[in-house]
């Protein structure tokens, strides 16, 4: 969804705030000719203040969807169509910041489900393999003993990799709340609470948001997500430990009340090098792991602390009285 139809979807409140504009500029001029017919100077100066907001005002929704839609159409151009991973619950990926940065979250998010569910997996027949052990006489010899710390490492990259979905779907979610809350309430309310003196810098704190949270902090993944390989070690690690998985899927359901089987199974296992195929899995799924967490966790973080600059830069520019250039302040 383009910025364009979504203003079009909360045209209510912006039709509101620019009825509240009109009205600070009629009531502007009111008071400025009041003040330059009685020669009162600071209800003249008054009156060409509120005129200078209420325009103010209502120029800013033109400018930011000027802005928007400028920074929406360049957004094609900066992110190659092929490099867009897969989301098919987001519409137009390359339509706008929040569109990429939303279909990468949607595609880490199912990558990362089936990953911890392939690693849990390897882990499971690893487990199984490691407890397998043959009577030679008096003796019993587990020969893939050694997996076991295997196991548990492939075990807790498969909670990590859960974790590190959950945590996607958080973002997503939150993403879809603050893109909507963003235009449908904070960027409405705060051009309806700037227009009038008594509470501007409140108006201007609710535009600044909207604006950060709305420009600010999605633009920044346009950067984050095209240099980082997140979704290639990701499909790497997937297509390793799925292929794994296949080869040696009838471990677990060997029947352990017949010696021969178990006999038969630990030959075959050594002879295919069970082992070395075990120790690849664990750096290729290590390191979708962190290349996750820096898009995840780091990212975001980094992006935030900029945004609230941002804002506060924001909010300074709006908060700060605007006067016409022929007219003294106060």
């Amino acid at each position: 969804m383009t910025l364009l139809s979504e203003l079009h979807a909360h045209a209510a409140g912006f039709d509101i705030a620019i009825i509240a504009a009109t009205i600070s500029i009629l009531i502007g001029g009111m008071l400025f000719g009041t003040g330059l017919g009685f020669r009162i100077r600071r209800m003249r100066i008054l009156g060409a203040e509120e005129i200078g907001q209420g325009i103010i005002s209502a120029a800013m929704v033109g400018a930011l969807l000027a802005f928007t839609l400028l920074l929406d159409s360049s957004v094609s151009s900066l992110v190659s169509q092929e490099a867009l991973p897969d989301c098919p619950g987001t519409q137009n990926p390359a339509g706008s910041p929040y569109s990429y940065y939303s279909c990468n979250i949607e595609a880490l998010q199912s990558s990362f489900e089936h990953l911890g569910i392939s690693l849990s997996r390897a882990a499971d027949i690893t487990g199984f393999a490691s407890s397998l052990g043959m009577s030679v006489g008096v003796i019993t010899a587990q020969p893939f003993f050694a997996l076991e710390s295997a196991s548990k490492q492939l075990s807790n990259a498969s909670e990590n990799a859960h974790r590190l979905a959950a945590l996607s779907f958080l973002e997503l979610g939150l993403a879809d709340f603050v893109k909507t809350a963003a235009l449908a309430v904070f960027l409405p309310a705060g051009l309806i609470l700037r227009t009038f003196f008594a509470t501007r810098k409140l108006g201007a704190a609710a535009m600044a948001i909207a604006i950060a949270a709305h420009i600010v902090y999605p633009l920044l993944f346009l950067y984050s997500f095209t240099v980082t390989i997140s979704h290639t070690s990701a499909s790497q690690a997937i297509e390793e430990l799925d292929s794994f998985n296949a080869e040696f899927a009838s471990i677990p359901l060997l029947d352990l009340d017949s010696t021969s089987a178990v006999r038969d199974k630990v030959n075959e296992m050594s002879q295919g090098d069970f082992g070395s195929k075990v120790q690849p899995l664990l750096p290729v799924s290590f390191n979708a792991v962190s290349i996750a967490t820096a898009d995840l966790v780091l990212y975001p973080l980094a992006s935030l602390v900029l945004s609230i600059v941002a804002a506060i830069g924001f909010y300074r520019l709006l908060s700060s009285p605007i006067f016409l250039p022929f007219f003294e302040p106060i």
